[in-house]
């Protein structure tokens, strides 16, 4: 079955959930509610009080589909959104979900729902908003994603607010965050936090009056999820003035932009902290650091600024095994993650942990049907494999995957076609750790380590078929860790650097470039 197309209707009803509705003499207030103490009519709850964010109808974004996770019990329903001809918001849309889910797996939590609200559309800018709901409540995490069609990159909240004008917006907030009764010690380290679900960043966007509502995640700056809403107009960088008028005055986005920009183009080697075009800002140029109602602007990026953030990305071949049940569990006590590529006479054999997998926030990629040499098979076979085990994932996890491994890593022109028509990349590695071949852990753990701390944004490559793999698994974690590397999945090495775009191959992250047996990037 294929992605179904959005009805007429936003993705998301309009979410609740603000406890508290900062002011401040730049904010707007919220008019008392006419019915008196004395009234028969109850008066309304702080969440009924709360000013919502813009929606802009679905309908507008024809390139828009809808994809679910398969219900797993009574889990509830985890709904994002895919957009065909911005490769990149798809990406950054999969990639919060899956942080979501994991954190939710990390905490022991309940299982959590996920869905989407559009906030804004226009030629050149998408918005939207994912949010977390634990059980019946209302959303207690408020993700924002911000498109930039002219650059094809996605953006977190603060790219709406100029690196200059980010001093004027910390006071703004301070203000508006002591007039409400908040925490504001919490506000101000709140506001350069990484963006949520990575840690306790707000999420941003503007009302129907054009006011710039803040939005922080339950527990961030209180007990329940809390609001500010400011006057932003004066603070507004060049691209936030074109979200807000694509909130305001929603148009049709269709995926060519008005005109192209590069944001970035990848360097040999990992850029130092001031060459980031994502990292912290006062608009000055320099190497500057955020601090609590300071001036400087905190990262733009959805997740891991890889420029900056050393990251490696652990993949997993030919599963699911035997243990890849015991991996998950592996992963979710380190706080881990890990990209599995699997096979589709795997997946047969054990869809309920391809399931678990996916339900668990890790990251799926195709690994083919059954695991031939790609480059040496004739285009109908290179067709069914590359199609029947993306139908299978679907089936099996209720999405179809974006990311493809060829077996042997063998591809050639018309592999690429193929599973470019299919919207996936190829992905390749950097890092082999042999563990097919030495079936050894003390040598798999050496291998992953020396070469992944040694790589810049490496892919690591490991099978969870094998035994000694799995056992390996701990060991790698810690010690990339304490050599100060940060594991994640390949499209979040990927994701702020441009992505990985549908037909292309990538043997590491897109913020260098490409080196290796057929990585084109």
């Amino acid at each position: 079955m294929s992605p179904t197309q959005l009805n007429r209707r936003t993705l998301l009803g309009t979410a609740t959930g603000a406890v508290v509705l900062g002011l401040s003499a730049c904010g707007r207030a919220v008019p008392e509610h006419p019915t008196s103490p004395g009234s028969d009519t109850p008066s309304p709850s702080p969440t009924a009080l709360a000013r919502e964010w813009t929606q802009a109808p679905p309908t507008l974004v024809a390139v828009l589909t809808e994809v679910s996770l398969k219900a797993d019990g009574s889990a509830p329903e985890v709904r994002t959104p895919r957009f065909a001809t911005a490769p990149n918001l798809t990406q950054a849309c999969e990639v919060i979900r899956n942080r979501i889910l994991r954190g939710a797996r990390w905490a022991g939590t309940e299982p959590v729902g996920v869905s989407a609200q559009l906030l804004a559309a226009s030629q050149d800018v998408l918005g939207l908003v994912i949010l977390a709901t634990a059980g019946a409540e209302s959303p207690t995490t408020a993700c924002a994603v911000w498109y930039d069609a002219r650059r094809r990159q996605s953006f977190a909240s603060p790219a709406l607010i100029g690196a200059r004008k980010w001093g004027e917006f910390a006071t703004a907030c301070h203000a508006a965050a002591h007039e409400a009764g908040l925490d504001v010690e919490k506000v101000d380290a709140a506001l350069i936090a990484k963006a949520a679900p990575y840690g306790n960043g707000p999420a941003m966007g503007f009302d129907s009056e054009g006011a710039l509502l803040v939005r922080f995640p339950a527990g961030a700056v209180g007990d329940g999820v809390a609001q500010l809403v400011v006057d932003a107009d004066a603070m507004l960088s060049d691209f936030g003035r074109l979200a807000k008028d694509a909130s305001l005055t929603p148009s049709k986005f269709g995926g060519e932009p008005s005109v192209t920009i590069t944001h970035y183009t990848p360097g040999p080697d990992r850029r130092g902290p001031a060459e980031s075009p994502n990292g912290p800002s006062d608009g000055s140029g320099a190497e500057v650091s955020p601090a609590p109602g300071g001036t400087v602007r905190p990262s733009i990026v959805v997740g891991y600024d890889t420029l900056v953030e050393r990251c490696a990305a652990l993949t997993y071949d030919d599963g699911p095994g035997t243990r890849t049940g015991e991996l998950l569990e592996i992963l979710a006590g380190a706080k881990a993650t890990a990209t599995f590529f699997q096979l589709g006479t795997s997946i047969e054999a054990r869809p309920d942990v391809t399931l678990a997998v996916a339900r668990q926030g890790h990251e799926i990629g195709s690994h083919s049907s059954t695991h031939p040499d790609m480059a040496r098979q004739s285009r109908a076979r290179v067709e069914r494999e590359v199609a029947d085990n993306s139908a299978l994932l679907e089936e099996t996890t209720g999405f179809t995957p974006t990311l493809f491994r060829p077996p042997y890593g063998s591809h050639d022109s018309t592999v690429d076609e193929i599973v470019g028509a299919h919207g996936m990349s190829i992905v390749q590695w950097s890092v082999d750790t042999l563990d097919w071949k030495t079936r050894d852990t003390g040598s798999t753990v050496a291998k992953a380590v020396e070469e992944g701390q040694a790589f810049t944004e490496p892919i690591i490559l490991m099978h969870d078929i094998h035994d000694s793999t799995i056992d390996a698994a701990a060991d790698i974690i810690e010690q990339l860790r304490a050599k100060g590397v940060e594991l994640v999945t390949v499209s979040e090495l990927t994701l702020n650097t441009g992505g990985h775009l549908p037909g292309h191959a990538y043997c590491r992250g897109t913020g260098i470039q490409q080196q290796g047996f057929a990585c084109k990037g």
